[in-house]
């Protein structure tokens, strides 16, 4: 081979090896963006600490430049600029001008003066700023996408700013004032002593938020929790403030583990927690662009408690697994996780109705059994079963009986029929569970039976007519209409009258109030890896690698 050949042989291989590193740091991407307030949980405003000082500003042309610098321990507050109201005791609520003012107080709003024109940058409206406030005008710099101005006043609307021009125009003898009006992607940034430091408004730029090289371990505290990486504010129509959360996946890793797996339990056990978070955590990327988040920090996504949570036990777990993912054909599978299965986990088919290679039921051996929810019961009477299907618009009179009418191969209801006086209703899956839950939260599992009433039985039969003719019945546990409504009989302490043509037969057993009891196992959906499946694993010799593929048959760890 020439040297020539060989040269273009390894400069081949160099932009081979290039090009797939690049490929797999595109699909694998080491920051994840973490929505920590959003949507409906959106905040007005925002605080900020770190042990050594934050820095707050902008990333431009991929540097950060800052606009303050905040000493250690002194809060930094951002809020959004809008209409707020200061009560007596200081503490500020936001409203809504065309809702009227809700109590008295001082008022603040999003329209304020431009004094001057534009400056150079923020040093320079800084020291205009602080010769204006010397004078008796609160002023404060302002950004734009267009630079540096120096701003006063927090008018509720355009009519309270431009009476006032005119008094400033006479104090400050100048010009130059230009009211501005109110705009929905603005923030007001103050100090710890609830000054205006500085107003930020960016079609372009981000506001971010991060604690100053001096901070060892570098975190801030957000709203008094505390997060590693830096904090970008947003403000979106539909959710206002959003609070991100940038940061290594490995880091988020750090603040997942010990949330969603208790970090007393074995290692390997914590360490399958470990991998399939990160798989999870890279199929999920993007699932929020709308917010332009990956992820939220709450059960939506992942549970995430950030640095506050961290153990060392779940943070050697993060770290011994480092980049480690489940793959299915070479990409990262689609994982899911829960408490414990009862024994046996279940077809994803059997619960969302999807078909999935690797989420199918397999054996569970290693269970503890003494786990929370493993073993439960749940008690409804008829009334609240009437209720639960009220508040889901089902209205089929007064309810009769509960019964399970199919069960998957795993041993988990996937038929549910309800009847009533009026009518019936067949619930299937997962929405068992909703159906039954309490206050939001879904029933413990579907792996349950069902009895009505108590226990007991009776051998007592009466005779009715059928289609082909008179047969004899069994009366324990059927409904009879009693003057008080429907009811059960359940046992031999009384009797009953059945009236028939020419004769009455009185029948042994009591009537009971319609009660129906659940006996179940298992806590969650069981699709995947049980937890305390793992641990069960992992206390029988088993490895992390070994735990994931057992639960997701076909995959492989790398």
């Amino acid at each position: 081979m020439s040297r020539k050949t060989a040269f273009l042989l390894i400069t081949v291989l160099i932009c081979t090896f290039l090009f797939s590193v690049s490929v797999y740091a595109q699909t694998y991407p080491e920051i994840v963006r973490i929505g920590l307030y959003s949507g409906s949980d959106a905040v007005s405003s925002v605080s900020f600490s770190a042990n050594a000082g934050l820095e707050i500003g902008y990333y431009k042309d991929g540097k950060f430049v800052i606009i303050d610098a905040i000493e250690g321990g002194k809060q930094l507050i951002v809020r959004k600029d809008a209409y707020f109201i200061k009560s007596s005791d200081g503490i500020l609520q936001e409203y809504n001008p065309s809702e009227g003012i809700p109590f008295m107080g001082e008022t603040f709003g999003p329209v304020h003066i431009q004094i001057g024109g534009k400056v150079s940058d923020y040093a320079s409206a800084r020291g205009i700023a602080n010769t204006i406030t010397g004078q008796g005008i609160i002023a404060y710099p302002a950004y734009k996408d267009d630079g540096w101005a120096v701003w006063t006043g927090f008018y509720g609307d355009v009519i309270q700013a431009n009476e006032d021009i005119d008094k400033l125009k006479n104090k400050l003898g100048i010009d130059q004032l230009t009211v501005i009006e109110p705009s929905d992607v603005r923030f007001i940034v103050y100090n710890s002593n609830f000054e205006p430091s500085f107003v930020f408004e960016s079609s372009k730029l981000r506001l971010t938020v991060h604690p100053n090289d001096a901070n060892s371990p570098k975190v801030l505290s957000v709203n008094g929790k505390k997060y590693r990486g830096e904090i970008e504010l947003r403000r979106f129509s539909d959710s206002d403030i959003t609070v991100i959360n940038i940061l290594n996946i490995e880091e988020y890793l750090y603040g997942v583990v010990p949330k969603e797996i208790g970090p007393s339990s074995p290692l390997e056990a914590l360490k399958a927690q470990a991998v399939a978070a990160r798989t999870y955590a890279y199929r999920h990327k993007g699932s929020y662009s709308k917010w332009d988040f990956d992820m939220v920090n709450t059960v939506n996504s992942q549970v995430y408690g950030g640095y506050d949570a961290e153990h060392p036990n779940t943070n050697r777990a993060v770290d011994e697994t480092k980049g480690k993912k489940v793959l299915y054909n070479g990409k990262p599978a689609q994982l899911f996780y829960f408490s414990s299965s009862g024994g046996m986990t279940e077809d994803v088919q059997n619960v969302w109705g999807s078909k999935i290679e690797y989420l199918k039921s397999v054996p569970d051996p290693y269970e503890s059994g003494t786990s929370y929810n493993y073993n439960w019961t749940r008690k409804f009477t008829a009334e609240e079963i009437k209720m639960k299907l009220f508040l889901n618009d089902v209205e089929i009179g007064d309810i009769i009986s509960m019964t399970a009418e199919e069960y998957s191969s795993a041993g988990r209801v996937t038929k549910l029929k309800i009847t009533g006086t009026k009518g019936s209703v067949t619930y299937y899956n997962e929405d068992i569970r909703r159906i039954l839950g309490d206050n939001g939260a879904y029933l413990p599992s579907r792996m349950f039976t069902i009895t009505s009433g108590s226990s007991g039985s009776t051998s007592e039969t009466v005779s009715v007519l059928a289609g082909s003719g008179k047969t004899n019945i069994n009366l324990f546990g059927a409904k009879v209409v009693t003057s008080s409504g429907i009811k059960t009989i359940q046992d031999n302490s009384s009797g009953i009258i059945i009236a028939g043509a020419n004769t009455k037969s009185v029948v042994s057993g009591i009537v009971s109030d319609g009660t129906f009891v659940l006996t179940g196992k298992g806590w969650g959906h069981g699709v995947g890896m049980s937890q305390e499946g793992a641990k069960g694993f992992a206390r029988n010799g088993y490895t992390y690698d070994q735990i994931l593929m057992h639960y997701f048959p076909g995959t492989t760890v790398e």
